[in-house]
């Protein structure tokens, strides 16, 4: 099984047996022990290439959930006064959201070793990555989702740009495909029932990148309301007119189900549904 394991991170034999410190030909044995064992085939070759089967598939799926509860089991059993927490979430969510209000977490539960990991859009839903997840992504089959909040994107330039300008001299877009670019500029302007600027369009992938050009002086941009709202309150952004655009993306937190009642996942769920409770009020 770990063999497997390993072999469809790779899906070769070569990388394989030099992560496990096999040789090539123990990597292809034991593929066979476990293919003889099931009596269904795993692995098929396509050409020069190996490709999983429907049943290596759905091997592959049950078998990273399955090491993940062993490796978490092992670490309860251990005796570990300190239990680790990895938290996956969006750059901008933890910027913006996040990490200005971890500090109070630790205040409350430094009994947790809170890590955090960035993802990016896609990104997979899997215990290898996170333990619990602060995404827009589908809910997988086996994980819990509570709900947080729907995304909305809000206009914003530099603060220190000229007061008297309607019209932004470069709108940034946070797409960076052709036939994407300036799309959310595009729903803004219909949202509100005003033209789209013949002006320039520049392009990034991340909202963070958008608000870093903003404060740059190179444009105006629609980024999400929660990461806009500190730059609006210091002074740094000024928000433009217009209704938010709603993007029908919903940050939810998802982690298995298998794993609700866990102190540290049942900690960090309350606390963060309560920070996010009174940020709300405070705004």
């Amino acid at each position: 099984m770990q063999v497997f394991d390993a072999f469809v991170r790779h899906l070769s034999v070569t990388p394989t047996a030099e992560e496990l410190g096999i040789s090539q030909s123990a990597v292809s044995h034991q593929l066979r022990r476990l293919q003889d064992h099931l009596g269904e085939k795993l692995v098929e070759r396509h050409g020069r290439d190996f490709g999983l089967t429907v049943a290596g598939e759905r091997l592959a799926a049950s078998l990273g959930s399955a090491f993940d509860m062993l490796e978490h089991s092992t670490a309860l059993v251990s005796g570990a006064n300190r239990p680790m927490l990895r938290v996956g979430v969006y750059s901008s969510f933890a910027i913006g959201w996040l990490i200005p209000l971890m500090p109070s977490f630790h205040e409350k539960h430094p009994e947790v070793d809170l890590r955090l990991t960035m993802l990016y859009d896609p990104h997979e839903i899997s215990g290898r990555i996170a333990d619990i997840f602060v995404t827009s992504e589908p809910i997988e089959r086996g994980y819990r989702a509570i709900r947080l909040f729907p995304e909305k994107l809000v206009p914003v330039i530099r603060a220190t740009t000229d007061a008297g300008e309607v019209v932004p001299s470069t709108l940034i877009t946070s797409e960076v495909e052709a036939s994407l670019a300036g799309r959310d500029w595009e729903a803004f302007c219909v949202l509100n029932e005003t033209p789209l600027p013949a002006v320039p369009l520049l392009c990034c992938s991340h909202y963070i990148f958008s608000l870093e050009m903003v404060l740059a002086g190179m444009g105006a941009s629609l980024i999400p309301d929660f990461l806009a709202d500190p730059y609006i309150r210091c002074g740094k952004l000024r928000r433009l007119l217009g209704k938010p655009l709603p993007t029908g993306q919903i940050y939810q937190i998802q982690f298995k189900y298998e794993r609700r009642k866990e102190p540290d996942i049942n900690s960090f769920v309350a606390w963060l549904q309560g920070a996010l409770a009174s940020r709300s009020n405070e705004v």
